[in-house]
């Protein structure tokens, strides 16, 4: 269940023109340490692993409009996941996020990650007022590498479809299949596009798949682009990464528990 209380948040002033796919639906933005919003809301879940890449690296990350600067904007935290969340045009997001802390939360538990937890943010911007904006909060995993912050927005999105008390399984496979609708036009398809990718995770975990070390996963020597359009957990899932991260591509043998 989301949290009662509520969290104030320093909110994003800057003007950026982003192009991207949606001109609504829902937004995602990092928050600081200190409850700062680090980056404006956006609904290209894509921009969130160039602006991890740009802080690791200490390097200006710039495309599709969207800027992200270490020397001038807010440090990204990446010993734990908090994310802003919120959709102008959805005046009943607030009903929807018991369902989609259910829905993360089995997963996180399969993974054994820090369960997410959320917070409704006591003063949102006017534009936000009647969605409410949302802090979600949950172990450092999710920022470990960009197949996994890109799967972890995409499975918020989903979970907001989701029913309390049914197998997180079962609500990958609806929506996967379009038996149930997505949150937004293109989770069906990214959602089936990641399958292979997603059931990889599940099946192996992310531990076993991603560089421990978290700069390993976000080298200066990607590009932007090569980072954006194919570092996500599509790309990861069609294995456009095999030719930068070999390693996560590697075949691992899952011990089965042993019979008694």
């Amino acid at each position: 269940m989301a949290k009662t209380y509520k969290k104030r948040i320093v909110w994003y002033d800057k003007r950026q023109s982003l192009n991207q796919i949606y001109s609504s639906g829902l937004g995602f933005a990092f928050a600081s340490k200190d409850n700062r919003q680090i980056i404006p809301f956006v609904l290209c879940r894509d921009f969130l692993q160039d602006a991890i890449q740009g802080f690791l690296i200490g390097s200006k990350r710039t495309i599709y409009g969207f800027n992200y600067d270490p020397t001038v904007d807010h440090p990204i935290v990446v010993d734990r996941t908090k994310l802003l969340v919120a959709n102008a045009t959805d005046s009943n997001l607030k009903g929807k996020i018991p369902a989609c802390v259910d829905f993360l939360n089995q997963i996180e538990r399969k993974l054994r990650i820090t369960v997410t937890k959320v917070r409704e943010c006591s003063n949102p911007p006017k534009k936000y007022v009647r969605s409410g904006v949302w802090s979600f909060e949950s172990g450092r995993r999710w920022m470990q590498s960009p197949p996994m912050i890109s799967l972890y927005t995409l499975l918020i999105r989903v979970g907001l479809v989701h029913t309390i008390g049914e197998p997180f399984t079962e609500t990958l496979q609806k929506v996967a299949t379009g038996a149930l609708k997505g949150y937004m036009g293109e989770d069906k398809d990214r959602l089936f596009s990641g399958m292979n990718g997603i059931k990889r995770i599940l099946e192996i975990g992310d531990k076993k798949i991603f560089c421990k070390d978290i700069k390993s996963n976000y080298p200066k020597t990607i590009e932007v682009s090569t980072m954006h359009n194919n570092c996500g957990i599509v790309g990861f899932s069609k294995a456009y990464t095999k030719s930068y991260f070999p390693s996560w591509h590697d075949e691992v043998v899952v011990k089965k528990p042993k019979s008694h």
